[in-house]
């Protein structure tokens, strides 16, 4: 069911001229303030920390000592993993490094390639 600006427009105006008594509309307004307030901070906690982030130099030198094994690349610009020393990690990557995927190949990494998806969902 789409509801148009108007109708919108029209239900707010209702609700906040429409015979009610101002300690209702306080009342209402105040429990709006609450509401809105736990929704923001239950999605700032259900937010992840971000992952620590290697230079170039420290992925490397993971990767050469043998401590990473997969790689997830996200659209060429983002790779993330997982150290066996260092846990989780992610590196930035620019498009044309196709050397470096060369050398992780060929020292044994599993690389799989990923979109991000758009959006929340």
């Amino acid at each position: 069911m789409l509801v148009s600006w108007a109708d919108a427009l029209r239900f707010f105006g209702r609700l906040f001229h429409g015979g009610r008594s101002i300690m209702k509309r306080r009342l209402y307004l105040i429990a709006l303030l609450i509401f809105s307030v736990v929704v923001g901070w239950v999605a700032f906690r259900l937010v992840p920390p971000p992952l620590p982030e290697l230079s170039r130099q420290q992925f490397l030198a993971e990767v050469r000592a043998g401590h990473v094994s997969r790689v997830t690349i996200t659209d060429k610009e983002l790779i993330t993993g997982e150290s066996s020393t260092r846990g989780p990690f992610r590196t930035a990557m620019k498009p044309e490094e196709t050397p470096l995927l060369e050398e992780l190949r060929s020292l044994g990494v599993e690389i799989v390639f990923e979109r991000s998806t758009l959006g929340l969902i």
